[in-house]
């Protein structure tokens, strides 16, 4: 299943124009520092997420941390835009920003919402366009930040809409909130046991992993070994937490897509066949698309070897910039094409 068929940015954090045609289980996304990869998953993010308006005040977006009024001005130029390809069906997402001095229509309704009015002064609204049509239900939601709240809709999301996951680079292994209810949720399936061999391409010794909490009242995972030790999961290095995210977000991306930012981070070379091999085995029994970003040749080895059986199943896409246009290009290798890049050595990163 290849749940997003193709993709394209229209107004995004400067890769205007952007255009995947063909969307594969698996995708590799390459290029020079600064092309726009990050951007890129980011943008998918938001266009699967494009019920849930909130997501444009993510920390996964706003990198700097400050507090954002207009969450617009700092992802695009005036307009957000993206169109993609579902499952067959093509739709569009577009998003914008309205001063509270600019409305043309009233921000005041009743309820929970009104209580929040007389609390904090209204200094803006996010409008959301999907397919062209303004959402335009209940205002559910207030963002409140130092300058006023900015108001959101959500609109009326269909019914059995993808899991959609995006796992950052850095390798902090979450103690809290939902990296413990992605464990949670896969012990009440009886899956612990799929986390334990994941983790053990890493560190073989390790034989089962549980959830305590420690001095201060904080609940994290902890791993027991063969040989007795039983340590916090973040004391046992970058690779098995980078290990343990990436199996608990393909979990939870389920049906849906995962969004991986540089794949190959904190995980040694050498198990890299293994760690692709492992994540083929995981899109398909859970029916998970891929796209990742990296710097490595080693993971495309690694991935192109995974997929080697069914090479029409992986496609890597590589960003440039195109200098005379002035836009963020790619170049899709795919099945023949991806075989024949790697037998005439092509440079794919």
């Amino acid at each position: 299943m290849t749940y997003l068929n193709s993709f394209q940015v229209v107004q995004y954090r400067g890769i205007d124009g952007l255009s995947l045609p063909r969307l594969s289980r698996a995708n590799l996304v390459t290029g020079v520092n600064g092309v726009g990869k990050t951007a890129l998953l980011e943008a998918i993010w938001l266009f699967i997420g494009r019920y849930r308006p909130a997501l444009l005040w993510s920390g996964h977006l706003h990198r700097s941390g400050n507090q954002v009024l207009d969450p617009i001005d700092e992802l695009a130029n005036g307009m957000l835009e993206l169109h993609g390809v579902e499952m067959g069906e093509a739709h569009e997402l577009q998003a914008c920003f309205e001063h509270a001095s600019d409305m043309g229509r009233p921000v005041a309704i009743g309820g929970t919402a009104q209580e929040r009015l007389t609390q904090l002064s209204v200094a803006g609204r996010i409008d959301t366009f999907i397919d062209g049509k303004l959402a335009t239900g209940n205002i559910a939601g207030m963002q409140p930040t130092p300058w006023g709240g900015v108001l959101h809709e959500n609109p009326a999301s269909p019914p059995n809409r993808p899991s959609c996951s995006i796992l950052c680079a850095e390798s902090q292994l979450e103690k809290s909130g939902e990296f413990l209810q992605h464990y949670s949720d896969l012990t009440r399936r009886e899956s612990k046991q799929k986390l334990i061999d994941a983790v053990s391409m890493i560190r073989p010794k390790i034989k089962s992993i549980e959830i305590l909490t420690d001095e201060e009242g904080v609940s994290h995972l902890w791993a027991s070994t063969t040989d007795g030790s039983r340590l916090p999961l973040s004391d046992l290095g970058g690779g098995v937490i980078r290990t343990c995210r990436l199996f608990l977000n393909f979990f939870a991306s389920r049906d849906g897509v995962l969004l991986v930012d540089e794949m190959e981070n904190g995980i040694h070379h050498s198990v890299l066949r293994d760690v692709w091999k492992h994540s083929r085995h995981w899109m398909q029994e859970w029916n998970a698309q891929l796209v990742a970003t990296t710097h490595s040749a080693e993971c495309i080895e690694a991935a192109m070897t995974a997929f080697e059986e069914a090479p029409e199943e992986l496609s890597i896409h590589k960003l440039f910039a195109n200098e005379e246009e002035g836009t963020i290009e790619a170049t899709t290798f795919s099945g023949e094409s991806l075989e024949g890049a790697r037998d005439l050595c092509l440079e794919v990163r």
